[in-house]
């Protein structure tokens, strides 16, 4: 098999990373794995970064992945018809196929109408995935999608933190909740005073055409000791995310609600570093088991930052098993052997 991606991808955005992972796992499964390039949207380093296939002829199958943007133009939807119906599939880790769903100002739909995503994921495929525990909409199958990366170390070996607390990723829907940390961690006893924010959008300006989205308070996090930095470079987010004893696990609300799984929730264990979640977070006991009681914030956030590293010895050998669960069952050779099954 060749198995062709096609999406709206960035060097900074989870999926980038996720193909990279299946490019590294493709051989282990005699596949190979590209870009389609003719049908996607890239940044200018992504090509540097991914390989790129501009023959479509090259794939056997092709693989869709919708997150907030509708990609394909007229043109692009006719070359996806290069490609069996049977052999195309729809990948949706932002649940837009299904039921609507409005959240605050946040919507499922986003800009484009909840009809019109139903209309195109028609039209594209019969195969339609998304990487939600729990109900599917009908007409959708699971599948992750992310998948846990080799790990950067074993918790009960981590190296000396530079961060207390540490959130590596961009403000995307997550201002509030990653306020609500800082707040906590400021007001832990002892009180949590290393604290960095790495990602765009949590300082300055918004995203000019996501406003909401990407709202800040600027100054705010300086004001509070919080370093702010740029985000960090292609291929270093666990060994970044890795110098923190403790990272939340910062899910867009509108994701939780829906109980999808996000890159986040297998990365910061990949890094070894201690996650925190919150309650709305709580259905990711399925994924992680009971493991992961005492890195779930409850209604004293700042006590339970506290107990997390008053206790960290015995709460990272609790982290050291989650990571071998998670290695065992969803290491990228598995995920992308889930992946090919379908087309069979």
């Amino acid at each position: 098999m060749r198995v062709l991606f096609a999406g709206d991808f960035h060097w900074q955005a989870g999926s980038a990373h996720m193909v990279a992972e299946y490019v590294r796992a493709a051989p282990a499964l005699d596949c190979e794995v590209a870009l389609a390039g003719p049908l996607c949207r890239l940044d200018d380093q992504v090509p540097g970064l991914l390989p790129i296939v501009d023959d479509l002829a090259w794939g056997t199958h092709l693989v869709l992945v919708f997150e907030g943007r509708q990609f394909l133009d007229e043109k692009r939807l006719e070359l996806c018809e290069r490609f069996p119906r049977e052999r195309r599939i729809v990948l949706d880790p932002d649940a837009h196929w299904g039921e609507h769903t409005v959240l605050g100002a946040d919507d499922s739909a986003g800009a484009y109408g909840h009809q019109q995503w139903q209309q195109l994921y028609h039209q594209l495929s019969d195969l339609i995935l998304q990487p939600r525990l729990g109900e599917l909409p009908d007409g959708a199958q699971f599948f992750p999608y992310f998948g846990m990366p080799k790990p950067t170390h074993r918790p009960e070996r981590a190296p000396a933190a530079t961060y207390d607390l540490q959130y590596v990723g961009a403000n995307w829907w997550r201002w509030d909740a990653l306020a609500q940390l800082v707040e906590a961690a400021r007001s832990a006893r002892p009180p949590l005073t290393r604290l960095r924010v790495a990602g765009r959008w949590w300082s300055g300006d918004p995203h000019p055409e996501h406003l909401t989205a990407t709202a800040n308070r600027p100054g705010w996090l300086a004001e509070r000791g919080v370093k702010v930095t740029g985000p960090v470079p292609f291929g270093q987010v666990l060994t970044q995310m890795a110098k923190a004893e403790i990272t939340p696990v910062l899910a867009r609300p509108l994701l939780a609600h829906q109980h999808l799984l996000t890159p986040r929730m297998f990365e910061t264990v990949a890094a070894g570093t201690m996650p925190a979640l919150s309650p709305e977070l709580a259905y990711t006991t399925s994924l992680y088991g009971e493991d992961i009681a005492p890195f779930l914030l409850g209604e004293d956030p700042a006590g339970c930052l506290a107990r997390l590293l008053r206790d960290a010895p015995a709460n990272r050998r609790r982290l050291g098993r989650i990571q071998d669960e998670l290695r065992r069952g969803f290491n990228y050779r598995r995920v992308l052997g889930q992946l090919l099954a379908f087309t069979q």
